[in-house]
């Protein structure tokens, strides 16, 4: 189970929060706490996520949640019927790599979702331990892909994919946590964007409210991921790069020990340009795992196409073989015919 940590604004351990039994905490930010808590109906841990932005609400007493001042109440409220709307969204949503909203309410003047709870460690803390190969790699995004474009065809973005929002459960099975869409609408209406936004994970268009944002947004994160975990650091931040785009291409640093069409793929994904980007992730998955990323290298791969086309070639010649095999014999009785009109007229139904 998580550490205790101490929070002046946390719900203390050991607080009845409707049906769950408060435990510790497993994270906190600047818009809300995430407890462990224990379900007592149905005898499970849960995650739960408060709503509690420190820059518009304070609590006060033990567990009622206030807005600061007159002044934050519009944002306060406007930000908590965002956090709603994304957990209604969430608890539609049926994915074994994205984390599952299991319940939603409201209490204490604010605002809690409530998700299945899986233990193990974030690819942030696996990326201390070194980079990672191809296949451990592909092992993890693939299944994201899959499970972001679940999110995306609901018409849902994340707004927040960065190493510390994926999980990887003891199986090594991948889950995306930790939505930001609620965060960002908020966070554009009352603070700075740079307080919502992750450095080298997030594209422009996240700097820039004039600009729109879609699939392209969350594939820029997510690639900026893979350059992580293949080049050992995150990409630089996307405001320098517009300075002077000198940030080593993932196809030069990782060339000697990951497949071409990978890396390139990294890249595209993290063009400063949305609209040079992939659009969506099926255009993007399709590069990633076009050939010889099925296991083959580049040299077994031409191989085994040199001997595709020579198959073709021999069952070409077989099938004219054949035709002339059994052409021969009609050609011959046509020209016996032509000789000798009417002979072989009983063979006409043959």
């Amino acid at each position: 189970m998580s550490e205790l940590h101490a929070h002046r604004n946390a719900l203390p351990a050991g607080f009845q929060l409707e049906k769950y039994h408060i435990d510790s905490i497993l994270g906190h930010g600047g818009f809300g706490i995430t407890y462990l808590a224990r379900d007592n109906s149905l005898e499970r841990w849960v995650a739960i996520k408060e709503y509690l932005p420190n820059d518009t609400a304070v609590r006060e007493g033990v567990s009622t949640v206030y807005p600061k001042s007159t002044l934050d109440e519009t944002s306060f409220r406007w930000g908590m019927g965002r956090f709603i709307q994304e957990a209604q969204t969430l608890a539609k949503l049926h994915h074994p790599n994205v984390v599952q909203v299991l319940d939603f309410f409201e209490a204490h003047h604010t605002a809690y979702m409530v998700m299945e709870y899986h233990e193990g460690e974030t690819l942030s803390e696996r990326l201390k331990q070194g980079t990672l190969d191809e296949q451990a790699l592909l092992d993890i995004i693939l299944p994201l892909m899959d499970g972001l474009e679940t999110v995306h065809r609901a018409g849902f973005l994340h707004r927040d994919i960065k190493p510390g929002n994926i999980l990887l459960r003891k199986d090594g099975h991948p889950v995306l946590l930790d939505f930001g869409a609620a965060r960002f609408a908020l966070g554009q209406r009352s603070t700075t964007l740079t307080s919502i936004v992750t450095p080298g994970y997030a594209p422009f268009e996240q700097y820039d409210d004039k600009s729109e944002q879609g699939a392209w947004t969350d594939i820029y994160a997510l690639g900026a991921v893979m350059y992580h975990a293949v080049t050992g650091a995150p990409p630089r931040e996307v405001v320098g790069r517009l300075k002077q785009d000198d940030m080593p291409r993932a196809v030069e640093v990782g060339a000697k020990h990951y497949n071409k069409s990978l890396l390139q793929a990294i890249d595209w994904a993290l063009a400063l340009d949305e609209e040079a980007r992939p659009q969506t992730i099926q255009q993007w998955q399709e590069m990633i795992t076009a050939p010889p990323l099925s296991g083959l290298s580049t040299k077994s791969a031409h191989a085994k196409a040199t001997r595709a086309e020579a198959d073709r070639w021999y069952h070409y010649f077989l099938w004219i073989l054949v035709a002339l095999v059994l052409g021969i014999p009609g050609i011959y009785l046509l020209y016996q015919e032509a000789q000798h009109p009417g002979h072989y007229s009983s063979f006409s139904g043959i």
